[in-house]
């Protein structure tokens, strides 16, 4: 049987196609060279390689005006190298949060200023929330991701509020500053986020956070399901369903101390000073 081809965005496959010539033994590249190598006109080139530097994805020399690979890609693989490791170790979690709920299941990762899906497990309800794994999430909309910018350190809260990404994703996302500062604050006190409608009409979620070993946020584990449903379930059921999946992923991790972790994080330097300083 002939498989027919599946469609693709030409545009994102000749950029694509640039990436792929940086490598080891060639790390460098100018904009004659990759036109050279790969045929394309060098205005076009240009132009893929400009977009890529303003993503982060490639760094360009001020006096060689020769391309290399950015800081993006750092990111990314350590996303990617990390989220396979704690996709897996979660899933056992999640099966059990849904389990215990009937609700779909999630987790979420930070990604840079975003969030992205690293595992789910489905609700066996016929009408269910469609998470999809690898789908990228703001973190101020929905529980799925407030836990995650609830727990970073305030510069950041505060650059992610002045940075492009503090906009509108759905009926209800929270845009006001103060509003979501104050949101942002609840969510630590309770030690869960509950949101409703934040990013689709009438889907309801309950969400709490995950610590790598030094205490840092890296994620949160969530149920997300309709609202008439989750309505008839009691609060407590779930968000302690979520609690005690996140806490345990943040010992499976290496976080040792209490749960949520403190806020603001101790940066690495003042645990050691703070370590040596019990030690008698």
């Amino acid at each position: 049987m002939r498989v027919a081809p599946r469609a693709t965005v030409q545009s994102l496959g000749r950029a694509l196609r640039l990436l792929q010539h940086f490598s080891a033994s060639t790390p460098e590249w100018s904009v004659g060279e990759l036109a050279a190598a790969t045929g394309l006109p060098k205005g076009t080139v240009s132009k893929i390689l400009a977009t890529f530097q303003e993503h982060g994805y490639l760094l360009q020399d001020p006096v060689t005006r020769r391309y290399r690979l950015g800081p993006a890609f750092l990111v990314a693989g350590r996303i990617a190298e990390s989220g396979l490791d704690i996709a897996r170790l979660a899933l056992p979690l999640l099966q059990r949060v849904t389990a215990a709920s009937g609700e779909t299941s999630v987790l979420m990762l930070r990604a840079g200023w975003r969030s992205v899906c690293a595992a789910k497990v489905d609700s066996p309800h016929p009408v269910r929330m469609a998470a999809e794994v690898g789908r990228f999430a703001s973190l101020h909309s929905g529980a799925s991701n407030k836990p995650i910018l609830a727990y970073l350190p305030e510069e950041d809260i505060d650059a992610y509020l002045r940075s492009p990404y503090f906009v509108r994703r759905g009926p209800r996302t929270i845009t006001d500053r103060q509003h979501l500062l104050a949101n942002l604050a609840e969510i630590r006190r309770r030690g869960y986020a509950e949101s409703d409608s934040e990013v689709e009409v009438d889907i309801q979620a309950f969400g709490a956070a995950v610590f790598d070993a030094l205490g840092y946020v890296t994620g949160a584990i969530s149920i997300v399901g309709p609202r008439q449903r989750l309505a008839q379930r009691p609060v407590d059921e779930m968000v302690s369903a979520v609690q005690a999946a996140a806490r345990e992923l943040s010992q499976l991790l290496g976080w040792r101390g209490p749960w949520p972790a403190p806020w603001p994080p101790t940066p690495p330097g003042r645990q050691i000073q703070a370590a040596s300083a019990r030690t008698p």
